[in-house]
Order: structure tokens, then sequence, then C-alpha cells
């Protein structure tokens, strides 16, 4: 919290003029107060107005009775000219008429009898001073405070990390009006105090400074001023005076002045803020200071925001990866019989060639031929189902949305489980609408809520039973939507289940037999295509999932 200017007020900072028609009274006010304030006078007020069209000035006093104006009438010219100026009227007429229709009417802050006493107008001007002081320092705080708020909403709606240090940087700049800005983020055991963003962006200038290296040997002093939280305000004059990464920072932007000031958040101080006035646009006041702190306060909260939004997009990627690689799991062995099955087709093929090279049995070489090409064409065509589903062809890059075929994803999971439905004693019933399937989305995700939704119908299903898939236009908006359902005959869920199913870690399953995110993730991959999944089940009676995802030309 900034002190208040009455603390700290230094009078004569706030000039004081003073109109009289007579010198003389002119002369003793000049005498009486030079000392305490900084005193301009002024003979007429014409005179007078010059004098503040020329300087700022925080109270003015004026004689009532003065050739071809009244100092009423020069005092409501004052409030004109500058509304925030304590304005006194000095009069020895006392004219009750005239001063209640003055003070009534906003020209005058007070009225001043003819003779003064020293003292009495010495504490009616300091008085006068401490208003004005008071009053412009409310101002002050609140534009400060409104455009905290303003830039607090933008910060607090970007949650992306490289984007919201660039809106932060270039708030500096163009809201703030500092020439330049800087961000840095300590790592993890506080000995480095690393560059994450500078302001302007690109520039020679940048790229010198982001070679500048502030480690514990080079630069603790000045490390350790913004771990204790302590704003640091660095000039040009003392430079010989700071640490070598410090001095050469000062030198490159050529500033006169750097602020910094702590990013302090839950846990500590995880870097700083910095600004300085390279293009020598004006010296930097306590107000910077004040008004840099709040902003600091503003921008700490969204960068841990926007850090914790960051490391929960990762370990949400790393979850949904686990999951279809556990889901990878449960169908090797089915691929592996798939596999080998076509492989034997191969296999005899090769071992007959030797003895038959020299016969002409043209059925031989057509059909036994044809055979092992299509036996390796589906071979070739589970591997490339098990790349996409590992997510080998996308390697760490993140998927891109394209146009997908959902009779493709239902008929390609369903050839690869076809061994653990097989396995089950369980019919999988496809029912499938060509013309109704082309989804906008992630062709390895929407495999994924198959394969999940699939498996749990399978899991649910006694031996004898089937599993039904069916693709179809939503009857209620056919030209936008797409529904999948997913049904089977089994026991059904428990109503006090139903609320939770799509809960991370809750199963009904056994004991190592499901992770209880599988469905959690089905939900969050929907979600992200624009989807919805719901839910029915009866005990006895069996479940459905029934997915809706927009079409293609709905999607984009």
């Amino acid at each position: 919290m900034r002190p208040r200017p009455v603390q700290l007020l230094d009078q004569r900072a706030f000039p004081i003029l003073y109109v009289d028609d007579e010198p003389d009274n002119l002369r003793v006010f000049e005498l009486t107060f030079r000392r305490d304030f900084s005193v301009l006078t002024a003979t007429s007020a014409d005179e007078g107005m010059e004098i503040l069209n020329a300087n700022p000035v925080a109270v003015v006093l004026s004689d009532q009775r003065m050739p071809g104006v009244t100092g009423v009438e020069f005092l409501s010219r004052v409030r004109d000219l500058d509304p925030d100026t304590l304005r006194i009227l000095v009069t020895a007429y006392g004219d009750a008429e005239i001063l209640g229709d003055a003070i009534n009417d906003g020209s005058i802050y007070r009225y001043i009898p003819k003779p003064w006493e020293p003292e009495d107008m010495r504490i009616t001007l300091r008085r006068a001073i401490e208003v004005y002081a008071l009053e412009r320092e409310r101002t002050a705080l609140l534009q400060e405070l409104s455009t905290i708020n303003r830039l607090s909403r933008n910060l607090h709606q970007e949650t992306e990390m490289g984007r919201l240090v660039d809106l932060l940087l270039n708030s500096i700049h163009k809201d703030l009006g500092f020439d330049g800005g800087a961000l840095f983020f300590f790592d993890e055991t506080g000995d480095h105090l690393a560059w994450k963003g500078l302001f302007p962006a690109e520039s020679e200038v940048s790229s010198r400074l982001r070679e500048i290296d502030f480690c514990r040997p080079q630069a603790s002093n000045f490390m350790d001023q913004i771990l204790l939280g302590r704003t640091q305000h660095l000039s040009i004059a003392d430079a010989t005076d700071y640490e070598g990464p410090v001095r050469s920072w000062l030198t490159e932007v050529s500033a006169d002045e750097i602020l910094i000031v702590p990013l302090t958040g839950k846990k500590g101080v995880i870097g700083a803020l910095a600004v300085d006035n390279r293009s020598g646009s004006r010296r930097f006041v306590p107000e910077d200071s004040g008004l840099l702190d709040g902003l600091a306060t503003q921008a700490v909260i969204a960068l841990e925001n926007a850090r914790l939004v960051q490391a929960l997009r990762e370990s949400r990627a790393q979850v949904q990866r686990a999951d279809r690689l556990g889901t990878l799991g449960t169908l090797a062995a089915g691929l592996a019989h798939e596999i080998n099955n076509p492989l034997v087709s191969v296999n005899t093929f090769l071992n007959l060639v030797p003895e038959m090279r020299n016969q002409s049995d043209e059925s031989f070489w057509v059909e036994y031929h044809r055979l092992a090409l299509g036996e390796l064409d589906r071979i070739r065509g589970l591997v490339g189902t098990m790349s996409r589903l590992g997510g080998s062809e996308g390697g760490s890059e993140p998927s891109l949305c394209q146009p997908v075929n959902l009779a493709e994803v239902v008929r390609e999971g369903a050839r690869l489980m076809d061994r653990q439905v097989a396995g089950a004693g369980v019919d999988l019933v496809l029912k499938v609408d060509e013309e109704a399937s082309v989804v906008l989305g992630v062709r390895d995700q929407l495999h994924q809520v198959f394969l999940n939704l699939v498996l749990n119908a399978v899991d649910a299903t006694e031996p004898g039973g089937s599993v039904e898939v069916e693709v179809s236009r939503d009857p209620s908006n056919p030209g936008e939507w797409v529904l999948i359902h997913f049904r089977d005959h089994g026991q059904g869920i428990s109503p006090e289940h139903l609320e939770r199913i799509f809960d991370p870690f809750f199963t009904t399953k056994g004991p190592n037999k499901g992770s209880g995110l599988g469905l959690m993730i089905v939900h969050q991959i929907v979600s992200e295509h624009g989807g919805s999944i719901q839910l029915s089940s009866e005990l006895s009676g069996g479940t459905i999932f029934q997915v809706r995802l927009p079409l293609a030309g709905e999607a984009e």
C-alpha cells in the first residue's frame, strides 16, 4: 500500500497563486509565506489567468473587489479552467449573499475575511493543499484501479502460457506506457532466473538480453532481493555498483532506470516483472511502483492458473494415452492370432514356390499369388490400425481434426476385436448407415471411444448374448448430427452407480479388471469433439450408451 501524500507532503510542491490589485497586499503575503509555500502573485484577473495557463497551481486566492472583475467571477473562470484547483476568496466586506452564492455554486472552496491573521492563513493554506493532494491521489488511484481491473480481466481470460506472457508484456507498453518490459521465472532450485518474455520481442536488444545469464554465482544479491519480495529500482548512474549481469542489462537497454517487482505466488516468489524507460520518456515516480505492484499481483494469479491448466492438459493427455495403450494390450493376443492366420497362407505359398517353379500350373500361380497378396494386405491393415491407435503416426505433435468416416472406424474396430468377442462367446452386430457417418474429428480418438464402449459391453454380456452397434442420423436433426448406439444385454447398472459412471477411477468391475478411467476418457473425447454421451440402463435389461457427434459440415 502506497503512503498517502499527507504523510510525505512537501508543501512547496503545490504552488499557491494570490491575485490582488493592491501590490502591497501581495508583497506582505509573499514575505509572510514564501518560506512555507511556493508563492505566485498577480495584480489582475487577466494576469492571474496567464499564470494559470502556464503553470499548474494547487490553490488560488483572490481579492473580491478588483477593477473590471470581481473575485467570485475570476474564481469561476479558474474553476472552468481546472476544477481540481482549490479556490479561496479574500474579502473585507463580508457580503453574506455573495459568499453564499459563491459557495453554493462551487465557485469557491472557502473564504477568508480581511484583515487575515498569518497563522490562520497558514493553517487554511495547508489544509487546502492537503485537500488538493488527497483529491489528486484519489483520482490517480481510481485510474490505476480501473486500469488494473481491465488488465486483470484480460489476463484471467487467457490460459495458454505463451499468449498470456505476450498479452502481459504488450499491456505494460500499450496500457501503462512503459518503454520496455521483461518477465522472469525462477527454476525449481531458485539458483537460476530465466527470461520468459521480453518487450519488444523481436529486436536486436532483446536477442542480446536473452544471452545474459542470471545465476546464483554472478547475480546472487540481485536474485536474493527478488526472493525476499523486495522491489528494486535500478539506475544507470549507479551501474558500477551492480553485479555483472545486472550491469549488462542496464547497458544493453540503454535505460536511465529499470524497475523490478517480484511475482509472489501461493508458494513463494516465482519470478519478477520488470519495466524500463529506454526511450527516455520520463523518470519513474512512486506511483509507477504501486501500479506495477498491482499488476504483478494479478499477473501472478493468471500465470499460476496458466501453469495449472498446462499441467492438467499434459496429465490428461498421459492418462488418455495410457488408457489407449491398455486397450491395445487387451487386443494384443487376439491380433497375434489374426496375424498368424494369414501368415500360414503366405508361408505355404513361399514353401511351394521352389517345388512349383518349373511347372506351368496356372491355377497355382494365379490363385496362390492372389491369396498371398490378399493376406499380406490383411496384415498391413491390422498393423496400420494398431499404429493409428497407438499414436505412432502422430508422434508427440497434437492430433488434427479431419473428416472421419465412422463406418470405417467401426469396421476397423470390429476387426481388431474379433478375437476378444469370439472368445467371450458374444456376437457383435453392426448396423451402419454409410451416408450418415462422416464427422470432423481425430481418428485414433474416435477409435478409442469405439473400443472402450464395445469392450465394456462385451464384459457386461453373458456368453451367447449379443452387443449391437448402430450408426445412424439423429432423427430429431438429421442434417447436423449422427448417433452411435452401443447396446448390451447384460445385467445393467444399478441406479446408485449411474451418476458416477463417468467419474475417474470409478469402476464396477472386479479387482485388476479395470482402472475406472475408460469411460471418463470417452466422455472427455466426445465433449472435445463437440458432442455428447448419454446413458440409459435397467437392471437385468441391459445398457445403452448413445454418442451424439456433429456431422463434418456442421463441425467445420
